[in-house]
């Protein structure tokens, strides 16, 4: 697990959102920039830095929608392995052992208020996963479920199909997969201030019934003024079938200190 402190900046204007009775913005936009990590150096010399931006356009029935980041850590290495780092170890440079970069792109079309179809394509790099590149694309079908003043929840399922090229020494080097992908996202605010939020993603080999993959996003925001707002997430993505000698799971944890611009 990592756990990351990060400083984010926003610029939105306000979306008139999906609840009942409420007219849609003829035009709506966002953008959160984060940037943070952590460094220690002693007895332990390590860092850890990691970055994202989300983005947001919507106008009239049409949405756009950008995701994109990366993590990086470096350290140096106990290479004797007994526990302590030597003056020897000490000068030599860091060597990296997390680094991963992702993006994704989507688009909207909706169908009313509540109802969407969305094409999606992006990529990942995650060499310390066994993904030299990781490509896909979806298809898919949106709807709010159920919506009040302080609470939501969306459904969507579609069909994605990904393009896997593994580091080398793995063997088959590369693989497509076709897979179905349900979401359920879930957010409720407990006050003005205290929001909480999560969003499930399952993805199931259509070929390959073992084969199932589950993406995991949970945060709490709490608001500390009108313009800024604490928040702490937790990420989890298990691949049940991963690539040949690397673990099913990876988690993340985030701080983030998120300030609105406008």
């Amino acid at each position: 697990m990592v756990l990351l402190c990060s400083f984010a900046l926003a610029e939105e204007t306000v979306f008139a959102g999906t609840q009942d009775g409420e007219e849609v913005a003829e035009v709506a936009m966002s953008l959160v920039a984060e940037v943070g990590g952590a460094v220690t150096t002693g007895n332990v010399d390590f860092f850890v830095v990691s970055g994202s931006l989300d983005g947001e356009h919507r106008w009239g029935n049409h949405r756009v929608m950008l995701d994109a980041g990366g993590l990086q850590g470096k350290s140096r290495l106990d290479a004797d392995g007994d526990g302590v780092l030597s003056d020897a170890e000490r000068a030599q440079p860091r060597v990296e052992n997390a680094r991963r970069v992702f993006g994704d792109l989507r688009y909207d079309r909706f169908l009313g208020k509540k109802n969407s179809l969305y094409v999606l394509g992006g990529a990942f790099t995650d060499i310390y996963a066994g993904y030299d590149l990781r490509t896909h694309e979806q298809l898919g079908y949106s709807r709010v479920l159920y919506s009040t003043k302080t609470m939501e929840l969306v459904g969507e399922v579609g069909i994605d199909f990904a393009q896997e090229n593994y580091v080398d020494g793995i063997d088959p080097n590369r693989a497509n997969i076709l897979a179905g992908r349900g979401m359920l996202g879930f957010s409720y605010s407990f006050n003005e201030s205290v929001k909480f939020s999560d969003r499930i993603e399952v993805y199931e080999n259509l070929l390959d019934r073992q084969d199932l993959r589950v993406l995991n996003t949970t945060a709490l925001t709490v608001r500390l003024s009108d313009a800024m707002a604490l928040k702490l997430s937790h990420s989890l993505i298990f691949d049940n079938v991963p690539v040949e000698g690397f673990r099913k799971l990876d988690q993340t944890a985030t701080v983030s200190l998120v300030t609105t611009l406008l």
